[in-house]
């Protein structure tokens, strides 16, 4: 059998509609999970194009495609890159008729069926794709090509199109290799302003668990994960750490759990492990209000934590209660001093727009932004990811169009927002959030601040990137 050639894509969207720059460039860590766990499973050639960070057109992109000739084509799928996807899967054809085009991710779990109508799509991935793909990949392969055994799946055969019982979540994490970090430029990645945590030119990113056990009525954890959490040994999460040390000399990460705060056990434990191999790294968390004690903070801080990041998302307890974030604006409070009392910088995100939103509302989490000791503070305005309850529910109430242009799904983005209220106008939204953003930075007290935490010429260029990512929003 020929070796079979597999590049995984992942599209392009900052570069064509988003603000350039406002989220960093981050690696794909999905697409290194399906490689890595690819590579170790089969004797396939696997590589990873990677047209977001590298800033590639159409154009380059099918070139590149040319160039390795692929077999499979894999593309991690988020809302805001339908048209992008829909694209590049175009191209596969194009470069290779008889290539095989796979897209897995949010969207198409939300959305199994509509997008595997799309013409050049193959096969859907459905949730947690290591499983799926591996099988995936070995039923192409085969001379049956049988599909129907495979689960989580989503695929056409003629006219028709089929849906496999649901894929079961990999019970043991720690049974996933690392990430297959040397496919990609290192060079290539690095954080956005308010994750950027040190010096160092480049960073990863970590996690150490899948999924949330809330509920809160946005978010896309259910959609993927199913509200269940499943951990990986602090031992594990650390020999990691250690690789990219000593591999790759990274020491700069941003854990990307859901929460990586929820069970204060298992944090002191990986914490404790840090520590005791005397590893020299600087990272960035996400933390919850309603699970953080002065112990685990100091812990965080002992173990190079420098700084954690809460989804406070409203001054507003009555939006809060609608959002079901389960947490009280007393919590918020408490979590943002004890971190600060612990030395940690705080970051914080905040929702414009979300159902029952008014201005008086809004009013009420710039004020309550302003009235904290944060040293970082971020407005979204609130996106309905399909799959979502909020989704649904603003499907239902006419809050959101039945084709939307799904360019517009992202948090910041040049586009209009795709939520919109009786209360609340498009433009209504846009000028509170530049005015949420004006009213917190340009004080003089935080741009003392900024300018007296001056200490390298990495400070002074993150200044100016959080400033240019602060002009492109004004200018929307």
């Amino acid at each position: 059998m020929n070796t079979t050639k597999i590049v995984l894509v992942n599209p392009p969207y900052v570069n064509f509609e988003g603000i350039k720059e406002s989220a960093g460039h981050i690696e794909p860590l999905n697409l290194l999970y399906l490689a890595a766990y690819l590579r170790e499973n089969t004797d396939c050639e696997i590589s990873i194009l990677d047209a977001e960070a590298e800033g590639l057109s159409y154009t380059g992109i099918k070139n590149k495609l040319k160039k390795e000739s692929p077999d499979i084509v894999g593309i991690t799928f988020l809302t805001p890159t339908f048209k992008h996807v829909t694209k590049i899967s175009e191209i596969a054809k194009e470069v290779n008729s008889g290539c095989v085009v796979v897209v897995g991710g949010a969207h198409p779990t939300a959305f199994p069926e509509q997008v595997v109508e799309i013409l050049d799509i193959d096969f859907v991935v459905i949730g947690e794709g290591e499983l799926t793909l591996l099988e995936l990949v070995n039923a192409v392969r085969s001379e049956e090509k049988s599909f129907e055994h495979i689960d989580g799946l989503a695929y056409k055969s003629g006219n028709k199109i089929f849906l496999t019982s649901p894929r079961a979540l990999i019970r043991d994490l720690d049974t996933i290799p690392f990430p297959a970090r040397d496919l990609i430029d290192r060079r290539l990645y690095y954080s956005a302003p308010t994750k950027k945590v040190s010096s160092e030119k480049n960073s990863t990113l970590i996690f150490t668990g899948r999924g949330c056990p809330y509920n809160c009525i946005f978010c896309m954890s259910e959609v993927i994960w199913q509200r269940k959490v499943r951990y990986r040994s602090p031992k594990t999460v650390v020999d990691e750490i250690e690789e990219c040390v000593n591999k790759y000399g990274l020491r700069e990460f941003n854990f990307i759990d859901d929460t990586f705060i929820l069970t204060e056990s298992r944090v002191t434990k990986i914490c404790r492990e840090i520590r005791k191999r005397n590893l020299d790294i600087s990272w960035i968390c996400f933390g919850r209000a309603n699970h953080v004690s002065s112990g685990m903070l100091r812990e965080l801080k002992k173990a190079g934590c420098k700084r954690i990041s809460f989804g406070l998302e409203s001054g507003s307890q009555e939006i809060l209660n609608l959002m079901r974030k389960n947490i009280t604006l007393e919590q918020s409070r408490n979590a943002v001093k004890m971190a600060k009392e612990e030395g940690l910088e705080v970051h914080a995100s905040f929702m414009l727009g979300n159902i029952g939103e008014t201005e008086e509302t809004i009013k009420k989490t710039i004020k309550f932004a302003k009235e904290l000791v944060l040293d970082y503070a971020t407005f979204f305005i609130t996106t309905p990811i399909p799959g979502t309850d909020l989704y649904k529910i603003a499907l239902e109430k006419g809050f959101i169009s039945v084709n939307p242009r799904w360019e517009d799904f992202a948090p910041i983005t040049k586009g209009c927002p795709p939520l919109v209220q009786n209360n609340l106008t498009k433009e209504e939204l846009l000028k509170w959030q530049k005015k949420a953003f004006r009213e917190y930075y340009l004080r003089p007290k935080v741009i003392l601040k900024k300018l007296l935490k001056i200490r390298s010429f990495q400070d002074i260029k993150s200044i100016l990137e959080g400033l240019k990512i602060f002009t492109g929003i004004q200018k929307r």
